[in-house]
């Protein structure tokens, strides 16, 4: 899940045209893949398995491919295996204040992937935001909510100025603007059924 220095390259965006009076975030070089319901997801290159030419891990920083497969998968943020414990089928997730957002009793909003039972306690001692007060919950379901994207108005030119930075977009309600000239960098997931572990 953490993005190596080299992977944390970003490919210039543009705005064009693409009907009358409606402008769209694309790539220079665009192809159809680059969009997820309707909003650009930002490119980054995997290069885990490419040790010589990955550099030093960026603590802090997501590879956004990573996250997002980690996030449609359901895989652990430190093994990349699934997460969801076999016995009971609920998921472990480790949340702190700054990447969650509870929406209700027992479900709430995250752009952190899960983490599987076997490496919570390495989860506690890589990361010192995690130790710095996370909060363990076994959660029953998780489903896509929307993204954190960097929102961008076209200028003159139509070279994207930036007004707003990891501003939530969800699928349901965002505006077709924000979708239109967002770039996701995360995904975000809204749990349900979550239960703390004490």
């Amino acid at each position: 899940m953490t993005a190596f220095a080299n992977e944390l390259i970003a490919e210039p965006i543009q705005f064009e045209q693409i009907e009358r009076n409606l402008l769209q975030l694309t790539y220079r070089t665009p192809s159809p893949t680059d969009w997820v319901n309707g909003i650009l997801r930002a490119r980054v290159p995997d290069l885990r398995d490419q040790p010589d030419q990955r550099g030093p891990e960026r603590m802090g920083k997501l590879n956004t491919l990573r996250q997002w497969h980690a996030m449609d998968k359901l895989l652990c943020q430190v093994c990349a295996e699934p997460a969801a414990n076999v016995r009971t089928g609920r998921i472990p997730w480790l949340l702190t204040e700054t990447v969650f957002q509870r929406t209700g009793y027992d479900s709430g909003h995250t752009d952190t992937p899960p983490t599987c039972p076997d490496c919570v306690d390495d989860a506690l001692k890589q990361c010192p935001a995690l130790r710095a007060g996370a909060a363990l919950y076994t959660v029953a379901t998780a489903l896509t909510a929307g993204v954190l994207a960097d929102l961008y108005r076209p200028a003159r030119d139509l070279m994207p100025v930036l007004y707003g930075h990891n501003v939530f977009v969800p699928w349901h309600t965002g505006p077709a603007a924000h979708h239109r000239g967002g770039l996701a960098t995360r995904q975000v997931v809204h749990l349900h059924g979550m239960k703390a572990v004490i």
